[in-house]
């Protein structure tokens, strides 16, 4: 594994894949562990970093249930609980903080320079922005950050010091660094140092008074020894007199005015650093989807950055409205024009004045943006020849050519995280205004989906309104404008439909149509399939457009194969699609061919249904076992629930009633009661729309199954009575509700009504020939006689049968369940040896079929026997495996097993 602290909190698993910690504390918890690797970390330490001074009731409680939490995610026994606290046991080399130090004491013992570059540069490779960035723990980020941006700092030093001794030119790199820590008297000194050694005494000299200057300002000191040293040896020899010369060229500075709002984007200022400070680098490509702000970020590192002979800047309109771009020629001569060549000295032929462009660049030391690039060729004959020069590229446009053919870095520019969203609204309309209405900053950000200048536009709306509350404005923005309307600008440039539109109309007509397509899909993200399936075409003819949509941003590939937009591009998607008129039976097709062939999988014994008729021929998956089956519902679980809703409200109330149906086996196993309820809920609705009395009666038993499952027991009862008195007539269906009225009776432990229920459920299975509903009414019988009469000969009589039942027609679930039922009636007997056997059984199956909430109860039950047997340590263990499954399930009891485990 590897455990990541410097820069966003991160855990890669053996594979390389990140471990989704999505809540903030599971990653404060992790960080804390982590920056005190193989020691106990006291449990109060961690309960005050956790919550500060906002305790919850129960805090000791709430730490172990994050702590259970965590150890889950992580997947292996790493965090071990001792008297005093938590320890977090892993290999050093595992976390980049521990390897970073360890490089960077490497480098301190070996007299190599070249070797001591190689462990520098290695060690500040791990860097990835701010340390432990994006943690919302006000305590750690002031107790932790500041020393480990002194060791990243530190290290820096190091590394050019290095670098000088080695004889590179590191000059640039540290005026960077001078403008940013102003009060560093060691940077001064690397940078004075290396002025000398590049024979420029007049600029040391200037850089030691402005540094001077920033002392006496800000702390009212004095130049320390090592900056006087410096200043006395160039003093010494006649630097003044050395630096007596003209030049005769001319330092253009043509770096175009932006809005003054630039916040925060660390990570992406610094990756321009690497790109273009490094002696190897020379070109960076910003790329990004429209109003991010790559324009304001280029600038933004522009002038922090040290070119002496200059920058040079050209907007080459790639994507404006008029449509008209620049031609490289004319830019070229553009530039000829700021170097101030003599108009008799330029050449007439492109050819010639491009050869003059760069032979006037050679051994300058300028930097060259190139804006708003349109393509690769629009780009390459502005570059530079040899390596002095660096250049600066945007573009909507990823320019991959640039990348393979001229070594050029990317850096891709996303929205802007939370608090740089924040502290953008908060520079436009105050500090009190911001910490007065918290909700109401949140849903301003949320509205502007932390577009750049979406939140520039909303800021200076709400600072027009100073008497207006934060919550109003978010009312006006939200209740009196429809789409994009909220976000239309004095002209084009800040009208964001305008300024989509212009990637939208450069795209290929293919890419173009995929686009409105996507807008017609209400779920979060799209897959290729889903694709191919909107537009009737198959994935292999749909992956060029959408490799064409990723390039100039309109669609990001969040994971292989998926794609996804910010909530304003899928806005202006949707208003195109209604242009359209988008196949949306299409899609609710694929969706519910694909999760019928899935769903068959995972409940292989289901009864038979009949599906809605498909618009033509549908595309559709088909899968090659269960896993890879149960894999499809885990990723497009959120695109379903959407579905569900959108099919009713665009009047697919079959489409809608049946893919509920097919979600039932994937809802249950992970215990998404709360979505099952509420997709249930949506197909009831529909098949009382559309008559279907049929699918109703399903509708409201998994309805009722789910209730249960979250022990709303009233509700239950009633749709399972519902659904027994819609169902009869149909000897099957009215068993499978007498089958759910008894579950839900037993729940509220009414027993001898339960086993009423049951029998009648069996019987009418039985007379129906129906082998899988029999062995379910007789397992429940089973239970029944069991807890209910004390008859367990009678219970393990009625659990075996229904066993062999299963068996004959391979139905793992309903074997597993009958494991269950059998492990109870052996405890009962006190066989504690055949119950422990019966409920390993039970969780061996539960585990291959993913359910769990059957995994949690069957170690709950594993826990109980072990605690009847004396054997106090194992019964803790079952029990803590079982409140993690719990927890993560959010399932009432979990509460109670917390209280026992204490």
């Amino acid at each position: 594994m590897e455990f990541r602290l410097l820069g966003p909190v991160e855990v890669l698993d053996d594979s390389g894949r990140r471990i989704e910690l999505a809540a903030n504390r599971l990653r404060v918890l992790l960080a804390t562990l982590l920056l005190q690797p193989n020691r106990v970390v006291a449990g109060q330490e961690l309960m005050d970093t956790l919550w500060e001074e906002d305790l919850p009731a129960r805090p000791r409680a709430a730490l172990q249930t994050y702590m259970s939490r965590l150890r889950t995610l992580l997947g292996r026994p790493l965090i071990r609980t001792e008297a005093a606290g938590y320890v977090i046991t892993v290999d050093p080399a595992e976390i980049d903080l521990t390897r970073f130090r360890d490089l960077v004491e490497a480098s301190t013992t070996t007299a190599d320079p070249d070797e001591r570059m190689r462990l520098l540069t290695e060690s500040l490779a791990l860097w990835r922005g701010e340390p432990l960035a994006g943690l919302a723990a006000g305590a750690l980020i002031r107790d932790a950050v500041p020393a480990l941006t002194e060791e990243r700092l530190h290290a820096t030093e190091l590394l050019l010091a290095a670098k000088l001794e080695h004889g590179d030119q590191v000059g640039a790199e540290l005026r960077s660094l001078t403008r940013r820590y102003p009060l560093r008297e060691s940077l001064w000194a690397l940078l004075m140092q290396s002025q000398i050694a590049a024979g420029q005494p007049a600029d040391a000299l200037a850089t030691y008074s402005e540094a001077s200057r920033h002392l006496a300002d800000e702390l009212g000191l004095d130049p320390g020894p090592a900056l006087r040293r410096l200043h006395q040896a160039v003093l010494a020899t006649d630097a003044r007199a050395a630096a007596a010369r003209t030049s005769h060229q001319t330092v253009p500075h043509q770096l175009p005015a932006v809005g003054r709002t630039f916040i925060g984007r660390t990570q992406e200022l610094e990756a321009l650093d690497r790109a273009l400070l490094s002696p190897t680098g020379s070109i960076a490509v910003v790329s990004g989807t429209a109003g991010v702000g790559k324009t304001s970020l280029a600038v933004q590192w522009a002038e922090r950055a040290d070119f002496p002979d200059g920058q040079l800047y050209v907007n080459l309109r790639g994507f404006d409205p008029s449509g008209e771009l620049v031609d490289p020629a004319d830019a070229v001569r553009g530039f000829l024009d700021a170097l101030q060549s003599m108009p008799g000295r330029i050449p007439a032929g492109e050819a010639a004045q491009s050869a003059l462009y760069r032979t006037l660049l050679k051994d300058r030391r300028m930097l060259i943006v190139l804006d708003n690039a349109r393509s690769a060729a629009q780009v390459r004959p502005l570059l530079p020849g040899g390596n002095t020069c660096r250049v600066l590229v945007t573009s909507r446009d990823a320019l991959p050519g640039l990348l393979a053919t001229e070594g050029a870095t990317p850096v891709n520019l996303d929205l802007m995280d939370w608090d740089q969203a924040a502290a953008l609204l908060t520079g436009a309309v105050g500090s009190d205004r911001v910490r007065a209405e918290p909700d109401a900053v949140e849903e301003l950000i949320g509205l502007a989906a932390r577009l750049p200048l979406a939140l520039s536009l909303v800021a200076a709306h709400a600072a027009a309104h100073p008497t207006w509350s934060l919550t109003a404005v978010a009312t006006d923005l939200r209740r009196t404008r429809q789409g994009l309307d909220a976000f239309a600008g004095e002209d084009e440039a800040t009208d964001l439909r305008a300024v989509f539109s212009w990637s939208y109309q450069l795209v290929k007509a293919t890419s173009a149509q995929v686009f409105r397509l996507y807008g017609a899909h209400p779920g979060p993200d799209l897959s290729v399939d889903a694709a191919a399936a909107l537009a009737g075409t198959t994935p292999d003819r749909i992956a060029p457009a959408l490799a064409e949509l990723e390039r100039a941003h309109l669609l990001t590939q969040h994971s292989p194969g998926r794609y996804t937009a910010h909530d304003l591009l899928r806005t202006y998607a949707a208003e195109l699609a209604a242009e359209d008129g988008p196949p949306l039976h299409r899609l609710l097709d694929h969706y519910l061919r694909t999760a019928d062939a899935g769903d068959q999988w995972l409940r292989p014994h289901r009864d038979p249904d009949e599906l809605p008729a498909p618009a033509g021929t549908p595309y559709a998956l088909s899968f090659g076992g269960y896993q890879e089956a149960f894999d499809w519902f885990e990723q497009e679980c959120p695109n379903l629930v959407a579905l569900v809703e959108h099919a009713v409200r665009r009047g697919f109330d079959g489409h809608a009633t049946h893919l509920a149906r097919t979600m039932t086996g994937y809802l249950e196993r992970r215990g998404l009661w709360s979505t099952w309820v509420d997709v249930m809920g949506t197909a009831v609705y529909a098949c009382e729309r559309s008559g279907d009395a049929a699918a109703q009666v399903m509708a409201r038993r998994y309805r009722a199954h789910a209730l249960a499952r979250q022990q709303r027991l009233p509700e239950a009862q009633s749709e399972a009575e519902r659904a027994l008195d819609l169902a009869k007539g149909d000897p099957v269906a009215q068993a499978w509700c007498e089958r759910m009225l008894a579950f839900v009776l037993a729940e509220q432990d009414r027993l001898k009504e339960s086993y009423e229920h049951d029998l009648v459920a069996s019987d009418l299975f039985k007379a129906a020939g129906h082998r899988t509903g029999q062995a379910l009414a007789l397992n429940s019988l089973g239970l029944l006689h069991a807890n209910t009469f004390g008859e367990y000969e009678l219970a393990l009589q009625y659990c075996l049968q229904a066993q062999r039942l299963y068996q004959q027609v391979d139905h793992k679930l309903g074997e597993a369940a009958t494991w269950d039922h059998l492990g109870y009636a052996y405890r009962c007997q006190s066989a504690y040896g055949e119950a422990i056997a019966c409920y390993r059984k039970a969780l061996s199956l539960y585990r291959e079929l993913n359910d769990l909430y059957y995994q949690a109860l069957m170690l709950q039950n594993l826990g109980d026997v072990h605690q009847e047997l004396g054997d106090q340590p194992a019964a803790r263990s079952s029990w803590q495996s079982a409140l993690t499954l719990l927890t993560d399930l959010d399932h009432p009891t979990a509460d109670d097993l917390q209280a026992r485990l204490g």
